[in-house]
C-alpha cells in the first residue's frame, strides 16, 4: 500500500511540476486571485531577469519528466528543494493567500525524500568517506 501511495504522488507531483514548467513558457494556467501591487513588483523583477524564470520552468519540467519516469529520483528531489523553497518564499514574503499550491509541492516532496531517506542518507555518508 505504501509503494503505490508512492507512486501516486510521486507522478502526480511530477505531471503537476511539468505543467507549471511549461506555464513559465506559454502562460496557459489561468492565475485568478488579484495582484496587489507588491505582488506585481516582485513578479515584474522576476521577470525582468531573462533567465530566472526560464531556468526555473526547465527545472521543473526535467524534475517533474524525472519523478513520472521513475529514474534518477534523488537527483530530481535535490533540483526540487530549491524551488520548492523559493514558491514558499515568494507567497510567504508577498503572496500569503496564493500559498496553498506551493505548500503542496513542498509537502508532497518532502513526503517523498522521507520516502526514500534510506536511499539518500547511504548517497550521503559515501560522499562523506571519499
Amino acid at each position: 500500500m505504501k509503494d503505490k501511495a508512492e507512486v501516486i504522488i510521486r507522478v502526480l507531483l511530477g505531471l503537476a511540476l511539468i505543467v507549471f514548467g511549461l506555464d513559465k513558457f506559454f502562460q496557459f494556467v489561468p492565475h485568478g486571485h488579484e495582484m496587489t501591487e507588491e505582488l506585481i513588483a516582485a513578479y515584474n523583477g522576476l521577470l525582468a531577469n531573462k533567465f530566472i524564470m526560464p531556468t526555473v520552468g526547465i527545472v521543473e519540467i526535467i524534475s517533474g519528466l524525472l519523478l513520472v519516469s521513475g529514474r534518477y529520483l534523488i537527483v530530481a528531489f535535490g533540483a526540487m528543494i530549491p524551488i520548492a523553497y523559493s514558491i514558499l518564499g515568494f507567497h510567504i514574503a508577498v503572496d500569503i493567500h496564493g500559498i496553498l499550491p506551493g505548500l503542496i509541492v513542498a509537502l508532497l516532496l518532502g513526503y517523498l525524500i522521507w520516502y526514500r531517506r534510506s536511499a539518500i542518507s547511504k548517497i550521503l555518508r559515501s560522499v562523506d568517506h571519499v
